[in-house]
């Protein structure tokens, strides 16, 4: 049976940066760019629209539900196009796009795999919370375990459809079955990737968090650093605009040292990765 390290996939994210960090530093360009170019886009919208509610409050709903669509749906849209980047990068880096970014049936196909990981995700949650609520008529300690049970069953489940994304990018189709079968006798492999890389990931946004708050604090000086604070936002804005650009720079960044451990499972459950790739 093929299998893989967890650490070396773990590790993948931080390898790719030291060699793609090129095409990461422009990923994280785009980023800010896309994002500036999606809040004008909602500030257009809002002042052309909004103004025609009927009242205050339909007007401050109607705001809302603009901003929701434009930089929530937006922004996922524009970290899927990365994700797809990541994977053109790692899988076939010789085909066209700028920066291997790109606005085609590839970035559709990965949106579509995303969005059925992450319903079959909310469908496992709805289901784990509707039986810890129905067990919790019974006792405290029996919507624990059920809750508990069913978070791990959840969990290991998502797990092994964790490659439904890259098998739509590399071979051109949606299929959660083939995430199953590769991924059969890979549970604890699975599970000890996905621990090792939350401890890495957590490791990284502290280091992240801490070399941002005093980078801040060498700039504007370290009073006030709570950006919480209405009155230090007013008197101190470009640091808030400063934190705001560091988590933009960074959505990629993460997103690199997340995604990438599942190019190498699927890369090591896949002999043929590399001449299926390249047939794509």
């Amino acid at each position: 049976m093929t299998r893989f390290s967890p650490s070396d996939a773990a590790l993948e994210g931080f390898q790719a940066l030291g060699r793609h960090w090129r095409a990461v530093a422009g990923w994280a360009g785009f980023q800010v760019v896309a994002m500036v170019a999606l809040l004008i886009v909602m500030l257009v919208l809002q002042f052309g629209v909004v103004p025609f509610a009927g009242s205050h409050d339909a007007a401050s709903q109607l705001g809302a539900v603009i901003a929701g669509l434009v930089l929530g749906v937006g922004g996922a849209f524009v970290q899927l196009i990365i994700l797809t980047g990541l994977y053109r990068v790692l899988l076939t880096p010789e085909a066209p796009g700028f920066m291997h970014l790109r606005v085609g049936p590839d970035e559709l196909r990965v949106f579509a795999a995303a969005l059925l990981t992450a319903m079959v995700g909310v469908a496992l949650a709805a289901a784990a919370g509707a039986l810890g609520w129905a067990a919790a008529r019974v006792s405290d300690l029996a919507a624990f375990l059920v809750t508990a049970g069913l978070a791990a069953v959840a969990a290991v489940v998502l797990l092994r459809l964790g490659l439904i994304p890259v098998i739509a990018f590399a071979e051109r189709r949606i299929s959660p079955a083939e995430s199953w079968r590769r991924t059969r006798g890979q549970t604890w492999n699975l599970i000890g990737m996905a621990v090792l890389l939350l401890c890495l990931v957590g490791v990284a946004l502290v280091v992240a968090w801490l070399a941002g708050f005093v980078f801040a604090g060498l700039l504007t000086g370290f009073q006030d650093l709570d950006l919480t604070d209405r009155e230090t936002l007013t008197a101190h804005p470009g640091r808030f605009l400063f934190q705001g650009l560091v988590e933009l720079i960074l959505v990629p960044v993460f997103l690199v040292i997340g995604q990438a451990p599942w190019v190498a499972v699927y890369k090591a459950l896949t002999p043929a990765a590399a001449e299926i790739a390249a047939g794509a």
